[in-house]
């Protein structure tokens, strides 16, 4: 009997490992590289990109919690990563037949009300399983993170050979294979959905001050990376660090992350969500104001391995406190409005007076973001004192 629970556990993990592996392979390509083939081969300036990339973050914003609350009202999780993650596929293949303004603001548009909603969808599903198995859901998203990794790397090292023309099609296949990965997810349920005259309307959520409070934290201390992932290469190209250079910083977040991803469950996972909030928050403030402060490549070297707080406690604590605050036919709902507040109200918020700030104090941009930290770490520690 233990060497079929064993393999039933394998089989849930691996199905989970393998969708986050395509769908964070799919962001590494996206995030980095898509802006690139958009100027070079589609042909529009910066401006043009930025609105382009602002549909997608306006569209997730909206589109998140209606497929999340989809996912409560029938508990199936894998039909709706399924339906969404072909979806996403198609419409990201309409980019190449968009080559106004207008035309890929829509494809934009249609493709963040599809793919971004996927990984809080994903997250809610994998915490659970986590709980039910007994498996780290710490080193199950570090999966994610590896490959955000590996195939920025790989990828930037290809396309350096090869040209920018194929960033489209690595695009295309990575969306094709997520779409594929998402079958192995898991066809366990959720949770028993409720009758549909016993369903809790979702904003009802918006009635529970603590979620509401959790919500705004989560969005600022998250939100407060605008201006680093906006500005942090162009101002260190302007004080001497080179492309590469900036390139290493940005991997060596990304590692720190995955280093405490890896021991999360021996370490933060055994902490309460609001402390993980308090040390994301911490751990920002300190980040932000280093950064603002000198160009030092040993202080920025250092300061890197901060990201493991700032966004991996961050993103650890936000989700375990909707695990323990929130009722089951409510999380997924619940994951994607915070997913929604964070990668959309919060980044937004921030990303725009972080651009005002810069333009007008350059590196003391990063000091506004330390603030709009530390003011989650003030909601944090009112929602600790909270039941």
């Amino acid at each position: 009997m233990k060497g079929i629970a064993d393999a039933a556990v394998a089989r849930c993990w691996l199905g989970f490992a393998g969708f986050y592996t395509c769908s964070f392979a799919v962001l590494g390509i996206y995030m980095q590289f898509l802006p690139v083939w958009l100027h070079e081969v589609q042909g529009f300036e910066a401006d043009d990109i930025a609105v382009i990339l602002a549909a997608q973050t306006i569209s997730r914003t909206v589109a998140g919690p209606y497929w999340s609350n989809c996912v409560d009202r029938t508990g199936n999780a894998r039909r709706v990563l399924i339906w969404l993650s072909a979806g996403g596929a198609g419409a990201f293949a309409l980019f190449g037949w968009a080559p106004t303004l207008a035309t890929a603001w829509c494809v934009a548009f249609v493709f963040g009300c599809l793919y971004p909603p996927m990984h809080p969808i994903a997250d809610a599903a994998a915490i659970r399983a986590a709980g039910r198995l007994g498996f780290s859901f710490g080193r199950l998203r570090m999966m994610g993170s590896g490959a955000f990794l590996v195939v920025i790397l790989l990828a930037g090292s290809y396309l350096e050979r090869n040209g920018t023309g194929h960033v489209y099609g690595m695009l295309l296949v990575a969306l094709v294979m997520t779409a594929l990965a998402a079958w192995s997810v898991p066809r366990d349920r959720l949770h028993v959905p409720p009758a549909a005259s016993e369903r809790t309307p979702w904003w009802h959520l918006f009635r529970s001050r603590s979620f509401v409070i959790l919500m705004i934290s989560a969005a600022l201390i998250q939100g407060s990376h605008a201006t680093f992932y906006q500005q942090s290469t162009v101002y260190w190209n302007a004080h001497g660090i080179d492309k590469s250079t900036a390139a290493m910083l940005w991997g060596e977040g990304v590692l720190a992350e995955i280093v405490l991803l890896f021991f999360a469950k021996h370490t933060l996972e055994k902490l309460r969500p609001t402390t993980l909030l308090l040390l994301g928050g911490s751990g920002a403030i300190v980040r932000w104001l280093v950064i603002g402060s000198t160009t030092s490549l040993p202080w920025l070297f250092a300061t890197s391995w901060l990201h493991a707080l700032s966004f991996g406690a961050t993103y650890l604590g936000a989700i375990r406190a909707v695990e323990r605050r929130v009722p089951a036919e409510q999380r997924a709902t619940a994951q994607g409005i915070l997913g929604a507040a964070q990668a959309g109200g919060g980044m937004v918020f921030c990303g725009l007076i972080g651009g005002f700030t810069f333009k007008h104090y350059q590196g003391h941009a990063f000091y506004f973001m330390a603030g709009f930290a530390a003011v989650g770490v003030m909601l944090a520690m009112w929602l600790r004192r909270s039941r």
